[in-house]
């Protein structure tokens, strides 16, 4: 599964020690060893909304960041089976209202912080 597993107590750490996170409201977590469950919500600076949904266990991981500015769909990866054809299945990146996803490499909350950090500074 590449990296080392994040529990959800480190994805939580990521987000609230990020400069770009104002605030963050956990709305499901559960650790029950050993499967760990986390839903939760970020509001970003400049107006954009991370909904970030993830679920790990001893050989499963599910997970979905979902960036959003207003109403609009900026980008969401996930890992949903369902794009069998993609190279990089499941991992898949979908942007804005293209009808397609796009190949990902499996991502981290790191990363998608990494790319929203990215975001922010190319839009002054």
């Amino acid at each position: 599964m590449g990296k080392v597993l994040m529990t959800i107590s480190k994805i939580v750490s990521a987000l609230s020690s990020s400069e770009i996170v104002l605030e963050l409201k956990v709305l499901k977590a559960i650790v029950e060893p050993p499967v760990q469950v986390l839903k939760a919500r970020a509001t970003l600076k400049d107006g954009y909304l991370l909904e970030i949904s993830e679920s790990v266990g001893p050989d499963f991981r599910r997970y979905s960041y979902h960036l959003q500015k207003e109403d609009a769909m900026i980008k969401r990866w996930d890992n949903s089976p369902h794009w069998k054809n993609l190279k990089t299945f499941p991992y898949h990146i979908h942007k804005g209202n293209e009808a397609e996803p796009r190949e990902s490499p499996e991502v981290f909350i790191e990363d998608v912080l990494r790319e929203v950090k990215k975001l922010l500074s190319s839009n002054p």
